[in-house]
């Protein structure tokens, strides 16, 4: 009998590669709109739900899946303060703490570092939402610096960087999507709902310059973003796709029905990629050649913030 993305009794099934992943809490507190139970669905390559797996440990969103080199699922509840893992056995790992603030990824170098980023920086809470974040360890009302902390292989922390950050709608969105350039030495992120894809060099520790930069606006906000083969960018705008090189020279736009395309993750197979709807719950396939959908799912409303590609 097929499962549903509500089963209480359904669980992930073993990793394969092209299984999609996507962090989908179940948002059923009336006094917090962004909390709840977490879980991650896991969907074929044609958006089939093989699995669900309910998350022991988390309280709101589950932000930021990406795979580590080992095929284990990394994510975070940047509410939480928590590190999720789940093992390509489907089984949900010990959750982790690496420090007491929110971190919105974990990006794997290639000399084995591991790259967390914050979600958050200053006292802004998310207004006009219901949702608050916790304040920082011996604050009152301040949120997050906004850094981008690197641990080594062990878990030990070894230094704190502070990019340039645009702050978003609400003014204190920091590093919420990101990701490494192929040799490891450079962060290309967002701040979501903000107007930059901004740049920062993690050897010389330098702001370097903008990707895009506008002057906000309906029209020109950035929510996520991923690399794909050939140095070229992929980031959604909320009613579209564009394509761009790392230089932030312009490729190709894809528009999209609707607003709220918030998250994407590439396929395996780059003529492919995958967009999730906050708004609308919609989850597509989209062909990369033609601008058209492949495949299609819904999944619920206000509740995707983060997709991943095994």
């Amino acid at each position: 009998m097929p499962i549903t993305i509500d089963d209480p009794s359904a669980s992930l099934t073993p990793f394969s590669p092209g299984d999609v992943f996507v962090g989908a809490t179940r948002l059923n507190n009336p006094d917090d709109d962004h909390a709840g139970r977490g879980r991650i669905l896991q969907y074929d390559a044609d958006l089939n739900l093989k699995g669900l797996l309910w998350l022991e440990g988390t309280t709101h969103l589950v932000y930021g899946l990406n795979f580590a080199p080992d095929g284990v699922l990394w994510a975070h509840d940047p509410w939480a303060w928590v590190t999720l893992r789940v093992a390509p056995s489907g089984q949900q790992l010990p959750n982790r703490q690496f420090a007491r603030r929110g971190f919105s990824k974990t990006l794997f170098a290639p000399d084995g570092t591991l790259w967390f980023t914050e979600s958050q920086r200053g006292d802004n809470q998310p207004e006009p939402l219901s949702t608050r974040f916790p304040p920082l360890p011996g604050e009152t009302t301040k949120i997050g610096d906004g850094g981008v902390y690197r641990f080594d292989a062990d878990g030990l922390e070894q230094e704190a960087f502070y990019p340039d950050i645009q702050g978003g709608a609400t003014g204190s969105f920091a590093v919420t999507h990101s990701f490494l350039t192929a040799d490891g030495e450079r962060l290309i992120y967002v701040s979501e709902t903000g107007s930059r894809v901004m740049c920062y060099d993690l050897v010389q520790h330098r702001q370097l310059p903008d990707l895009r930069n506008h002057p906000g606006g309906f029209e020109h906000m950035f929510f996520d973003l991923a690399a794909l083969s050939g140095e070229r960018v992929l980031v959604s705008m909320g009613n579209r796709l564009e394509l761009m090189t790392e230089a932030g020279n312009g490729l190709r736009d894809y528009p999209l029905e609707g607003f709220g395309w918030s998250v994407l993750a590439p396929s395996t197979d780059e003529r492919f990629s995958y967009v999730g709807n906050w708004f609308s719950g919609e989850l597509v396939k989209l062909d990369m050649n033609s601008g058209e959908m492949a495949a299609a799912t819904d999944v619920a409303e206000k509740c995707m913030a983060g997709i991943a590609v095994k």
